[in-house]
């Protein structure tokens, strides 16, 4: 594999966008907009590159045949032929080499994009990795007498494993198909455990005991796949629908349990259920990718529903400043060799350096311009103020009213929560 073709790939895995199978949030906007990054990356990137180049390549060549154009006739007013003329013959040397050194420099562009945004990428997140030279790192440090610096600095971190949500779509004939979260063991204080992974698993059949309205207790069966009908009055007509329900816990697991497992073994036991292959067969249409050609609706809905209530990650507050200055460092600890300087017989070639650096410059900063429009605008939407749907408040009965203290004796479902609680028990109330 080229070098290009080994940058367009890493490109491809940092915009995020070999993920059809993912549709919410920030995945969204970047297949919306899919073709035209693909166009960028596998066409115009090249054509941007190269033409930097061609262009940096025709302004020293038209100085070269000016000073070709002044070796000759110098040469021819002394007297001598041009083509004998140690003066000409150097510049026609470089003239000579000037296409062969644009392939040279063209995939040390490709090289250098490749090595910097790999090394500051790390599996779906920006985390600082200054190196000075070799696996030697550097930070950035302005004289203070303490630093503290750590490899997420100015970073928000995204912990949404407890984001759960019920999740549900629509099949083409307008029939609804619902996730639901049953049940869900989730880390304490924010913390990850080491020694256990959390999963979504498809349920087992179970009974379980709960409590209506008026706290009188019944049991209810579950099933992983159930179908709810539903019947409505819809301008003077009943109208029947129909919902697929399927039911999941977030669950522990034993360490090194993979998720993609877990989905597949779901996506064939919701497959094989009798009803499903009779009435819901849309579930098993297939909906391919280049990675995945043989992914079904089910998988693809069902991807989506266990990535986004899993996957945490950081938020960088200032993406483009922070790779802007990496870059920087990086084009001047691996790019420039400064060695080069005191060497006066490659003198000529630091000029080419120069050039091929200027284009490497300026098409990272329109990458890094581009990443960090998608990062800030991931970070409005996880600043911006949430908003109060519901709010609930807990009291002591010593500073009710008569009357609201009351209606709280009176209420069967509070009754029944201060025996849960161990408040009181059926002595107290009789």
């Amino acid at each position: 594999m080229s070098k290009y073709n080994e940058l367009v790939k890493k490109l491809k895995e940092i915009f995020q966008i070999d993920r059809p199978e993912l549709d919410f949030g920030i995945y969204r906007i970047l297949n919306a907009r899919a073709d035209e990054i693909n166009d960028y990356l596998e066409n115009k990137l090249k054509i941007k590159i190269q033409s930097a180049l061609a262009d940096a390549e025709n302004a020293n060549k038209a100085d070269l045949e000016q000073q070709l154009h002044l070796a000759i006739k110098a040469a021819t007013d002394a007297g001598f032929e041009s083509d004998e003329s140690p003066k000409v013959q150097e510049i026609q040397k470089k003239l000579s080499t000037i296409t062969s050194g644009a392939s040279e420099h063209e995939n040390a562009v490709f090289s250098h994009l490749l090595t910097f945004f790999s090394r500051y990428y790390d599996n779906g997140d920006f985390i600082s990795k200054r190196r000075y030279k070799g696996n030697t790192y550097a930070i950035p440090y302005a004289g203070e007498e303490v630093m503290l610096y750590w490899a997420n600095k100015d970073q928000y971190y995204i912990k949404s494993g407890e984001n759960f949500a019920n999740y549900s779509f629509k099949l083409a004939d307008g029939r609804k198909v619902s996730f639901k979260l049953l049940a869900a063991d989730t880390a304490k204080d924010n913390r990850k455990d080491n020694d256990l992974d959390r999963c979504f698993v498809l349920i087992e059949p179970h009974v379980r005991t709960k409590f209506d309205d008026e706290g009188e207790e019944y049991e209810q069966e579950y099933k992983p796949v159930e179908v709810i009908k539903t019947s409505s009055i819809v301008d003077g007509k009943s109208i029947d629908t129909e919902e697929l329900i399927i039911h999941f816990e977030y669950k522990a697991m034993k360490k090194g349990t993979k998720q993609e497992i877990l989905v597949q073994s779901a996506i064939s036991k919701i497959l094989s259920d009798n009803n499903v292959q009779q009435h819901w067969v849309d579930l098993a249409k297939r909906v391919p990718t280049e990675k995945n050609p043989m992914r079904t609706e089910l998988e693809r809905h069902l991807t989506t529903y266990t990535q986004r209530n899993t996957a945490d990650y950081f938020i960088h507050k200032d993406l483009g400043g922070f790779l802007t200055n990496e870059l920087d460092f990086y084009i001047k600890n691996e790019v420039m060799n400064l060695d080069n300087l005191q060497n006066a017989e490659i003198f000529s070639n630091i000029e080419k350096q120069l050039r091929m650096i200027q284009c490497l410059r300026s098409v990272a900063l329109e990458l890094i311009a581009f990443l960090a429009q998608i990062e800030n605008f991931q970070k409005k939407l996880w600043n911006k103020k949430k908003f109060i749907v519901s709010s609930n408040y807990t009291v002591t009965l010593d500073i009710l009213s008569e009357e609201l203290k009351a209606e709280a004796l009176s209420n069967k479902n509070q009754i029944e929560r201060w025996k849960e609680l161990g408040f009181i028990t059926d002595d107290t109330c009789s």
